[in-house]
């Protein structure tokens, strides 16, 4: 049985530059080689997937933004729209600019961004009821509540006690999680001229160093789904960087309810056979299943038996939504642009408006999507009518709801006076 992560791209890391240091897929500190180890198959293929490839690419081009503006030889351009620009890649800029070089090529060579998902999976005890979200618990609630109604709207897809996990920088303050951690992914470097205890003081000393220590966001700037793990039932984690970058652009309301959908959507998938469990997709396909995903959390957090949002809690949906696309098209994990991903959760909100309450199954609405993308040669051309008619259903509910508290202070006004 392997594992199988599918995040919505928050921190697609392209690690690239010679001054990242790594070498042969090997990471090192300072003199001292670190590689990761070969263990069971659910282990490998842990490295394989989450460690080696998925991590680094299921994140948003960002770190590459971080990474060529401050280097002398930047990247090559030649797969990014020139007209797109990508919130959160900005964000994650912002968030390094007091980092030495020195400081942020350890990061990446010592894999910090991968340490408090690696604890949450395979170290933690998965006692779901001891869960938060948020740095200090403040979107439990939030998640929890949404969480469950995902579940009941969606039950009859065959998708089951899903189980929601929180990932938290503040993890690797204690050794007692950090060392376990480390041991399981790089066991086979450690001898006795370099020890896992003195890898872990290394990597506590760094980030005493980062913006806000432990709360520094890279460290947990992601959020994604896996599903069919050996130890521990399918979950949907999600990390404290998420959240921060969310309330960053005033999205703290409605982003933690994207975020906890779009990853239940790709439990659909996994339940409707979607999505392969090998790695190597061609761009086209992933960010099929990305703008699907996107598609699949409107189409719930608009619907009268879902989530039930009002036309503005959409809005901001969509808001989120563009707020984590990327912008380069030319690498093979490839999300969707800003424009894109705002384009899908469009096209899911107004499935809910236009079926008159009727409630999709997952297999009808994916193919429904199917025919909506494969028809179309640019989404960001056919989300242009989407959104003038989406703009339109608002302004009429506004005049609609301004009628109605007319007519109220119309009739309080009548009641005064009588």
């Amino acid at each position: 049985m392997t594992t199988t992560f599918k995040g919505f791209g928050t921190l697609r890391v392209f690690l690239v530059l010679s001054s990242l240091r790594i070498i042969d897929g090997n990471l090192f500190s300072g003199n001292h080689h670190v590689h990761p180890i070969q263990l069971d198959d659910s282990i490998q293929h842990f490295h394989k997937v989450f460690v080696d490839k998925e991590i680094w690419n299921e994140a948003n081009n960002g770190i590459r933004a971080v990474m060529v503006s401050r280097e002398d030889n930047p990247l090559s351009t030649s797969n990014t729209i020139p007209s797109c620009s990508s919130p959160s890649a900005k964000w994650l800029e912002e968030q390094t600019v007091s980092i030495s070089n020195d400081d942020l090529n350890k990061f990446f060579d010592w894999t910090l961004y991968v340490l408090p998902f690696a604890y949450k999976l395979y170290i933690q005890d998965q006692d779901e009821s001891q869960e938060y979200f948020g740095r200090y618990g403040q979107y439990t609630e939030e998640i929890r509540d949404i969480g469950d109604e995902a579940q009941d709207f969606w039950s009859y897809a065959g998708v089951d006690d899903v189980h929601l996990f929180g990932a938290h920088g503040s993890d690797l303050a204690d050794l007692d999680k950090l060392i376990p951690t480390l041991e399981l992914m790089f066991r086979g470097s450690y001898d006795s001229d370099y020890s896992v205890q003195e890898h872990a003081t290394e990597i506590q000393a760094l980030i005493s160093r980062l913006p806000e220590g432990y709360n520094f966001p890279l460290l947990t700037f992601n959020a994604f789904a896996t599903d069919d793990m050996e130890e521990s039932e399918p979950s949907i984690i999600i990390g404290d960087g998420y959240f921060e970058f969310q309330k960053s652009i005033s999205m703290d309301s409605e982003g933690p309810e994207y975020a906890l959908t779009h990853e239940f959507s790709h439990h659909l998938q996994y339940a409707f056979g979607t999505v392969p469990t090998s790695n190597g997709l061609s761009d086209q396909y992933a960010r099929k299943q990305e703008l699907m995903a996107d598609a699949f959390s409107a189409y719930f957090l608009a619907h009268n038996n879902g989530g039930d949002m009002t036309a503005d809690e959409i809005s901001n949906i969509h808001r989120v939504a563009y707020s984590v696309g990327d912008c380069d098209v030319g690498n093979d994990l490839h999300h969707g642009t800003p424009s894109e991903r705002r384009c899908a959760t469009v096209w899911g909100a107004q499935m809910a408006d236009s079926n008159l309450g009727r409630h999709l199954n997952a297999l009808e609405l994916s193919y429904q999507f199917d025919s909506w993308f494969n028809d179309i040669d640019d989404i960001d051309a056919m989300c242009d009518p989407i959104l003038s008619t989406a703009s339109a259903a608002s302004v009429s509910n506004t005049k609609q709801t301004l009628v109605v508290l007319q007519a109220v202070i119309a009739g309080i006004f009548l009641l005064a006076l009588v």
